[in-house]
């Protein structure tokens, strides 16, 4: 993160001349009459971070003369104490030269420990020039900042007691991470049902996808019995023709009994088999005709066959399509779907009229068949 102290202004602004310069970035050409906040010592210079952070490296620039970079260093002495405080009122000392000599330039101090603080508070003790201490640069970073271009730069490496962020702190780092967590569940949680309600359309698709291939099955089926009951019909419709086409041909054209009567009277040696004679000729007779008889009986029983399973199959596809178009229909929304599929399954594979058999009492009607059912209704 970039310098925390950046455009803020310390606590005692009112008691510093131009507070706003010590924390504008600008660290280069200042001179003995600007570029830098200035208040008489003994005086305090107090940032108020607002949270508090983990500190890296505190480091500022008491005024040197170096503003141009042809300038030599000033002799002048600066002392001063540096502190930090997670509450604003009791201050931890982090270092301090009120019992040396002194200095000027920039001092660095980089925290080895992991130090939290709010408040960071530079106390101004000494001038040996004047009556004032002279801030050009004030910086508070959390991570490592980039090194200084300076010559006049003095490096303090510091351990502090203060190894934890005070208990308000705590808090508010819980209160925010559980915050980013529940924001960030809330957009996990949507995508979860979207995904879980895509898959469940997906399942729902895939499944009238097999009803519409079932359904096409048993029309494809349908068309089929059709086609051999239409083969059955036409073969009966045949045997009808023959049977009349011979039973008239019996009546009107036969005149084989008549030849046999006439054979028999006028001779004497055939009369004895007149009555075998005429016997075994309206015996045949009978037989073919009980023959095409028969083989009509069994071609209309496969047309009837044929035409029921027909009936059947249509009546099948015509089941799976109204369950598919209940599952996807908007206005049936609400229904228990699996509990239309179980009833589309009982309907097909129970006993159904078709109109072609003994056992039919009435004409079927799939779709009330299925939509008078007793369908519970279920919420989304």
């Amino acid at each position: 993160m970039a310098n925390l102290a950046l455009t803020k202004l310390p606590i005692e602004k009112e008691k510093w001349t131009r507070s706003e310069d010590a924390t504008n970035g600008i660290v280069i050409n200042y001179d003995g009459t600007s570029g830098f906040a200035a208040a008489n010592w003994p005086c305090t210079y107090t940032l108020d971070l607002e949270v508090e952070y983990r500190l890296s490296v505190i480091r500022f620039l008491l005024w040197d003369n170096l503003g141009n970079p042809n300038n030599r260093i000033n002799n002048r002495k600066y002392k001063f104490t540096l502190s930090i405080s997670s509450d604003g009122i009791n201050f931890v000392t982090v270092f301090s030269n009120q019992n040396q000599d002194g200095s000027n330039g920039w001092f660095s101090f980089r925290f080895i420990n992991e130090t939290y603080a709010r408040y960071v508070r530079l106390v101004g003790h000494y001038n040996t020039a004047n009556e004032q201490i002279h801030i050009v640069e004030f910086e508070i970073h959390d991570q490592e900042p980039p090194q200084l271009a300076s010559n006049n730069v003095h490096n303090i490496d510091v351990i502090t007691g203060m190894g934890m962020p005070s208990e308000e702190r705590i808090s508010e780092l819980i209160s925010k991470v559980i915050s980013q967590k529940n924001i960030i569940l809330e957009g996990t949680e949507e995508k979860i049902k979207n995904l879980d309600r895509s898959l469940k359309q997906s399942s729902q698709a895939l499944e009238q996808i097999e009803l519409i291939k079932k359904s096409n099955d048993f029309t494809t089926e349908a068309i089929k019995n059709n086609n051999r009951a239409n083969r059955w019909l036409i073969a009966s419709c045949t045997v009808i023709l023959i049977f009349f086409a011979i039973l008239l041909l019996f009546v009107f054209c036969d005149k084989h009994s008549t030849t046999i009567i006439t054979d028999a009277s006028t001779n004497k040696s055939v009369q004895p088999y007149t009555t075998l004679l005429l016997s075994a000729f309206y015996v045949t007779k009978a037989l073919l005709l009980s023959t095409l008889l028969f083989i009509l009986g069994w071609f209309l029983k496969n047309y009837r066959s044929e035409k029921h399973n027909y009936v059947i199959n249509k009546h099948k596809a015509m089941t799976l399509t109204v369950a598919t178009g209940i599952l996807t229909k908007e206005d049936y929304k609400l229904t228990d779907k699996g509990n239309i599929f179980i009833q589309a399954m009982e309907i097909i594979f129970t006993h159904q009229t078709s109109g072609f058999s003994k056992e039919d009492n009435s004409s079927p009607s799939v779709v009330n068949t299925l939509l008078q059912k007793r369908i519970p209704k279920t919420d989304v």
